[in-house]
């Protein structure tokens, strides 16, 4: 039931400082610093319209300047997610954080592939590391929950993902999500994951049909 919305966040220049992001293409012959930040800028729009070709193109132009280029390891590795290609997009982003292991987009995205492959140690440690690095990430807040919720830990899910929709009030897959770990417990509290079902419909979820059943049973009286 758990839901999540199709996009990450890009690694862009302005997390890094482009003297770090561009210092080995000063020695380059055939590539210059304006050249790769113009892929880079080249791969994020194609990476937002979800063209994600294009955005493969753009990032391993970057990665045959500089190999080890942060941004181009950790935007290709998204990209590869994004395409259904988990095991190109693990290696790459390995190697972002082998070499930066702040890189808090990277660790995010390494959670989201671990999530998906029912590897919650895994996905708990990365998203652990990209918590620590970006304390104020709603998604990373979210997924979080989510494995949390997995393992059984529902007072701790329910932390996270109302840290998640503190921080990201319009987050409707965090409301939902909140929602789903709320009728975790024992009692249900229904109450509460009505308001935060209900907030996820308004926010554009689809309907779920077995909660919106759940939900139109009457309360016991008092």
């Amino acid at each position: 039931m758990m839901r999540r919305s199709s996009v990450s966040i890009l690694l862009t220049a302005c997390m890094l400082g482009w003297p770090h992001a561009l210092k080995s293409a000063e020695t380059e012959k055939n590539f210059t610093p304006r050249s790769l930040a113009a892929a880079i800028a080249e791969g994020n729009v194609a990476f937002e319209r979800k063209d994600y070709g294009a955005a493969r193109n753009a990032y391993s132009r970057v990665l045959a300047l500089e190999p080890e280029n942060l941004m181009g390891l950790v935007n290709l590795g998204m990209v590869e997610f994004y395409s259904g290609r988990p095991d190109k997009a693990e290696d790459l982003l390995k190697r972002a954080v082998r070499q930066r292991l702040e890189s808090a987009p990277a660790w995010l995205t390494l959670g989201m592939i671990y999530m998906d492959r029912n590897e919650p140690d895994a996905a708990l440690a990365a998203l652990s590391q990209a918590m620590l690095q970006d304390p104020r990430n709603a998604r990373t807040h979210n997924f979080l929950g989510v494995v949390m919720g997995r393992r059984g830990w529902i007072e701790g899910a329910q932390h996270e993902l109302r840290r998640a929709v503190e921080l990201d009030p319009s987050y409707a897959d965090a409301h939902y999500n909140l929602a789903v770990f709320y009728l975790e417990e024992k009692p249900p509290a229904t109450e509460l994951a009505r308001r935060h079902y209900q907030r996820s419909i308004e926010l554009g979820v689809e309907k779920n049909p077995q909660m919106e059943k759940l939900f139109s049973i009457p309360p016991p009286k008092p």
